[in-house]
């Protein structure tokens, strides 16, 4: 579903709960305006599950958050099957039942991590007369999810089991691929209206973009470096790729 208009040029984009792996894995929504940017991110809970939490969720759902929650805090390879079970309030038996394995878990965050990517992609494809305020709403918002520690902290763990496991990599590079390929469509669109530069073609300018948002964000998630407004990788993408007078 797109990000619906809300008067005034304000795009609301709806709550998420599921994982975004290039660089962060985090339930979250953003609220932004064309004029001013103002992003919401609803912070993955530190507490164990509550339970009102347990009696509104199925199982499989309580799985997969127990699932996410744990391997944020303890580590995929230090948290067991029975760890996930019991922060899920399920037995070992009933969380056999939906998932075979951890390996099974990361698929299943590749599956929601997928509707992520097509919130982002919905959001940047939603107003195609406006292809550069919807870049910069999108730098916001991505920077924004993929900044968060918690985010980099599983990111992190993912990212190494399935360095370990390559056949856990393809759907999260599809996943990769939905995204790139809509930030490139806009991107197109930007330089169709004379408002990017066209020396650089736009799938690998999109796939730069990605790389310089991901990279600056772990940093400052790792290193506590926050940088100044003049000098956040938001205002340094939209100095160098706009067109300015």
């Amino acid at each position: 579903m797109p990000p619906a208009e809300n008067g005034g040029g304000v795009f609301i984009f709806p709550p998420i709960r599921t994982p975004l792996s290039r660089g962060s894995i985090l339930p979250a929504y953003a609220i932004l305006k064309y004029e001013r940017t103002f992003v919401h991110v609803d912070l993955w809970r530190q507490a164990p599950p509550s339970p009102f939490w347990e009696l509104t969720m199925g199982n499989r759902e309580k799985i997969v958050e127990a699932a996410l929650h744990s391997f944020t805090h303890q580590g995929f390879h230090q948290t067991s099957m029975r760890d996930i079970a019991q922060a899920a309030g399920v037995s070992v038996g009933n969380l056999y039942n939906h998932f075979s394995g951890k390996e099974a878990l990361i698929g299943e965050i590749a599956l929601r991590e997928n509707g992520v990517f097509a919130e982002f992609a919905a959001g940047l494809l939603a107003d195609r007369k406006r292809p550069k305020q919807a870049l910069s709403i999108f730098f916001t918002a991505y920077h924004a999810f993929v900044a968060e520690p918690d985010n980099v902290q599983l990111s992190a763990e993912i990212v190494a089991e399935v360095a370990r496991t390559p056949a856990l990599a393809e759907p999260f590079s599809a996943n990769q691929r939905q995204l790139t390929e809509a930030l490139a469509t806009t991107i197109a669109e930007a330089q169709q209206t004379g408002e990017i530069a066209t020396a650089i073609a736009p799938l690998p300018l999109a796939q730069l973009v990605l790389d310089v948002i991901e990279s600056q964000a772990w940093r400052q998630a790792i290193f506590a470096s926050p940088a100044s407004e003049e000098t956040t990788p938001v205002r340094l993408l939209e100095q160098l790729l706009y067109r300015h007078p």
